[in-house]
């Protein structure tokens, strides 16, 4: 009761508020796969799963060498290596994510 006074919402509104939030977002979300669905299925996987686990890869590789403990004095041919390992496995788990939501898509959007 306090907290609700505190925060100044009454229920109602805070659940019109998200009601009309997800709704928004379906109809988003819909108009969003119609698009790279017409674009195809390789974009999509390319687009929404290797691209960001690239980049993820591509940060998270320098950003361990620069704030790594320094217990084991790693070298740069180390971080290559393990940079150069882990490379394949990411991408790969990119493209199966990528794969995933696509199919999940086509499930919850059918023509």
């Amino acid at each position: 009761m306090e907290v609700r006074a505190f925060i100044g919402l009454d229920r109602s509104i805070w659940q019109r508020y998200l009601s009309t939030m997800f709704k928004s977002d379906a109809g988003a979300e819909r108009k969003y796969w119609a698009h790279s669905k017409a674009k195809g299925k390789n974009r999509f996987i390319w687009r929404e799963g290797v691209m960001p686990t690239l980049l993820t890869w591509i940060v998270v590789v320098p950003v361990v060498e620069v704030i790594g403990g320094r217990a084991h004095s790693f070298s740069l041919r180390t971080t290559v290596f393990i940079g150069v390992i882990m490379l394949p496995i990411m991408l790969f788990g990119g493209y199966l994510t990528g794969s995933w939501r696509w199919k999940d898509l086509e499930k919850k959007y059918p023509e």
